[in-house]
């Protein structure tokens, strides 16, 4: 999703720089099923290139004037025969607390994208990885960052949870989840920029009223099944811009999963004596803005009865890319906490304002 902004954002405010960074760290165990390989340390090194600072959009100075750029990360949890090693080629945004931060800088960063990860679960040859089962994984990482600054060199330190998942795509997917330091030395191609604080001119219009709908589909699976299920989901919405960069909202959903007559089969001894894959629910709903791109997420429940389904409440994250009234959706859906559902790619509309 962060390319949107790199291919989008062609006028940026962002300071070049180059970096490479020491990873040390652990496996976190978040499920029975993570013990046997969260024994060893995870380690591994990791490269960032930030783009040239050029003239920026009117959406940045409310973020402080991001630096973004792409990133390249090798990780080790040595254990050869089970996890193997991970490789990543993310995005990231980084974003300071700071308004000026000529010498000292306090931030986070965050980054999404693909990894390849060498070994994954196999039944009868690797049956202790019940983490990861496709070698391509999506991957998440968010760090809280410092840094000293003496140009045109940096040195920095960082603290944060790296995630990859397929989504459920494939299954046993229980996800891998690592707690990371960084130790990080760089160059910077040019002087820290100083920060124009945001102000009330410029904010432009705020929509007060927005109603948009989309519909969304995916695959998922369920463990010890050898089928895919299609996964078909409808969304009406309403949000409320709060400021030039947020808006809040409320939603409700309505989900058709056939997965979920198989999981309640194969996990609560289910009979079959009515049908489990129709669900809805309401949800609240945050999104923050980067001009025609926006990150979403949302956290609701659904109604009926959930005996024989693994939970109540649900929570979905991504992105949405706005083509006027057209709106472009790729998210996650997940149940708490780390357990994916769904990837969820759509199409949505939005729906033109009355005027007063």
């Amino acid at each position: 999703m962060l390319l949107c902004i790199l291919c989008s954002s062609y006028q940026t405010f962002s300071q070049e720089s180059i970096d490479i960074s020491y990873i040390s760290g652990s496996v976190l165990v978040h499920a029975k099923k993570i013990e046997p390989i969260s024994e060893n340390p995870v380690d591994g090194f990791s490269i960032s290139y930030s783009f040239k600072n050029k003239a920026g959009e009117h959406w940045r100075k409310f973020y402080n004037y991001p630096n973004y750029g792409i990133n390249y990360t090798l990780k080790s949890f040595n254990n050869p025969d089970v996890i193997g090693n991970s490789h990543a080629l993310t995005t990231f945004l980084q974003i300071s607390f700071l308004k000026r931060h000529k010498v000292f800088d306090i931030g986070f960063k965050s980054a999404a994208g693909l990894a390849y990860l060498t070994e994954k679960y196999d039944v009868s040859s690797n049956p202790d990885n019940q983490a990861i089962s496709t070698h391509i994984n999506i991957t998440g990482e968010l760090e809280f960052y410092t840094r000293l600054h003496f140009h045109p060199v940096y040195f920095g330190y960082s603290y944060g949870l790296n995630h990859f998942s397929n989504g459920l795509i494939k299954s046993p997917n229980l996800g891998l989840n690592t707690l990371n330091h960084h130790i990080t030395l760089g160059w910077e191609f040019e002087k820290q920029v100083e920060k124009i604080p945001s102000n009330e001119e410029g904010r432009g219009k705020l929509i007060k009223n927005e109603f948009w709908a989309y519909a969304s589909t995916g695959l998922n699976t369920v463990r010890d099944y050898d089928q895919r299920f299609v996964f078909i989901a409808t969304s009406l919405n309403y949000s409320k811009q709060i400021n030039p960069i947020n808006k809040i909202g409320i939603g409700i959903d309505f989900i058709k999963d056939e997965a979920l007559n198989q999981y309640a089969i194969n996990n609560y001894n289910y009979d079959e004596d009515s049908d489990l894959s129709f669900r809805f629910g309401p949800n609240l709903q945050g999104e923050f803005l980067f001009g025609n791109l926006s990150f979403l997420g949302a956290y609701g429940f659904f109604f009926g009865d959930t005996t024989n389904y693994i939970s109540r409440a649900y929570y979905k994250a991504g992105a949405k890319y706005y083509a006027k009234n057209i709106i472009g959706i790729a998210m996650i859906r997940a149940v708490p906490l780390f357990k994916a559902q769904v990837v969820e790619f759509g199409l949505g509309y939005r729906f033109p304002r009355i005027k007063n």
